[in-house]
């Protein structure tokens, strides 16, 4: 199914009337790793659905959300590339990557629609708290509170997360009570997720990842970890950044106390999520989504790590196991 929604994505990219526009935005759309819709999919498999149209629906209406809020977050960011391929406002200009953007969201809800009116309204809900997310982003400082932090991360990724999830289980006409669970599982993963590409941006082996590493400090985004030296070690990473140190700031956040606190964080969501999840199904049917998302971070983190940082995560992610 996987592969279907990759076509009707793509489809629903193109046939904007350019076929420059196309050519840029169809490679876009597909190179992406579909996570989100992934969970859609995988939640069908558990519960033994065949593959429904509708759920399909739902499927490309998350990864249409997902890739236009890309489009305009990279045009708001001034980031030049997207996984290793000039963004689209370097490639087709500002206003065209805007209308881009807008073209993909009208679309997605059209998608969303063809899902159900309760899927349509989440999917809506989503894309709301998305924007508040990016909003709220401006506000967010060395000093902010790590709930404020955290608050932002479940507008700005876990939010929409938790709709896909939500809207796989309606689809599939789950209970109430289940839906809530799934949706709980999806959130809890976006929290994982988001916290997972942060703890990569310091310790990440780039030529793994395929993208820099090390960008955040520069560009004024300050996760967990930076939240929690400023918090806990004065003044010593103002400084640094102040004076545009950030190789020394780095030094900062990897301090083995810190990267095992994000590594606690991280690992708690990633267990809240796998006990929604077997709250939601069976052991029988959850248990490959356990698996699935359990050995997911573990394999992002010993994967994605750099050598000489490996030994933060053996003596704490997973206790070794």
């Amino acid at each position: 199914m996987g592969s279907q929604v990759r076509g009707l994505v793509i489809k629903h990219a193109e046939g904007t009337g350019s076929e420059s526009l196309d050519n840029i935005l169809g490679p876009v759309v597909s190179a992406g790793k579909m996570i989100r819709s992934g969970l859609i999919l995988d939640l069908g498999t558990a519960v033994g659905s065949r593959p429904l149209p509708s759920l399909l629906s739902a499927a490309a209406a998350v990864e249409l959300l997902h890739i236009a809020s890309l489009i305009h977050d990279d045009l708001i960011d001034g980031s030049d590339y997207r996984r290793d391929a000039p963004a689209v406002h370097i490639s087709a200009g500002e206003g065209i990557s805007i209308l881009s953007g807008d073209l993909l969201l009208a679309r997605g809800m059209r998608l969303a629609q063809e899902a159900g009116p309760a899927a349509a309204s989440v999917w809506q809900g989503a894309f709301e708290r998305l924007t508040l997310g990016q909003l709220a982003e401006s506000r967010l400082s060395l000093s902010s509170a790590e709930t404020d932090f955290l608050s932002y991360i479940s507008l700005k990724t876990a939010e929409l997360f938790a709709a896909s999830c939500e809207m796989g289980a309606l689809v599939l006409k789950l209970s109430p009570s289940t839906v809530d669970q799934v949706r709980s599982f999806g959130w809890n993963f976006g929290m994982a997720f988001q916290l997972l590409d942060d703890l990569l941006d310091l310790l990440g082996d780039e030529e793994v990842l395929g993208k820099p590493v090390e960008t955040d400090l520069p560009n004024g985004v300050y996760g967990v970890a930076a939240i929690r030296v400023f918090t806990t070690s004065g003044t010593a990473l103002e400084e640094a950044l102040k004076a545009n140190q950030f190789s020394e700031a780095y030094v900062l956040l990897r301090n083995p106390d810190v990267v095992f606190y994000c590594l606690d964080l991280l690992e708690g969501y990633v267990a809240a999520a796998a006990n929604s999840i077997e709250q939601a199904l069976t052991l029988d049917k959850a248990r490959p989504l356990v698996s699935w998302t359990e050995g997911y971070f573990k394999a992002a983190l010993k994967n994605g790590v750099r050598a000489e940082y490996s030994h933060l995560l053996s003596s704490h992610w997973g206790r070794g196991k």
